[in-house]
């Protein structure tokens, strides 16, 4: 059997250091940038390793990988929308557009909703005798 490494509950100077640490990376405004590497958040990363937190210090680049799948929402997306305001333009309905679109109502209503596009409704009750 392997041992499993037991993390030792930090001292009270640990704490502080990193939550001086952690301040510091807040007032640079690095709180959503998971892959920074300037000093600041690489030192909030060592401290993190050193208390045990994290597992490797070194912060990992993404993949290209990410960045093509994106693109390619991205560019589905922007189809979609010119689908959805040429079939809106049509006058059919959310449902309708999205029979024909193979997508939701509520995605295309979502779009919709963003771009600004106005999707008519059927009128509803009774239909005239003549």
């Amino acid at each position: 059997m392997s041992k499993v490494k037991k993390r030792i509950k930090p001292t009270k100077e640990q704490t502080q250091e990193l939550n001086r640490r952690l301040d510091a990376v807040m007032k640079v405004g690095h709180t959503n940038n998971l892959y920074c590497d300037c000093e600041l958040c690489q030192a909030l990363a060592e401290q993190a390793e050193l208390m045990g937190y994290r597992t490797y210090s070194t912060i990992k680049r993404p993949s290209e990988k990410w960045d093509r799948r994106k693109q390619e929402y991205e560019r589905g997306r922007q189809i979609d929308l010119v689908k959805v305001a040429n079939l809106a333009g049509q006058g059919l309905t959310s449902t309708e557009i999205g029979e024909k679109m193979h997508r939701s109502k509520g995605y295309i209503s979502r779009i919709a909703k963003e771009f600004d596009i106005k999707i008519f409704t059927k009128k509803r009750g009774r239909k005239p005798c003549h």
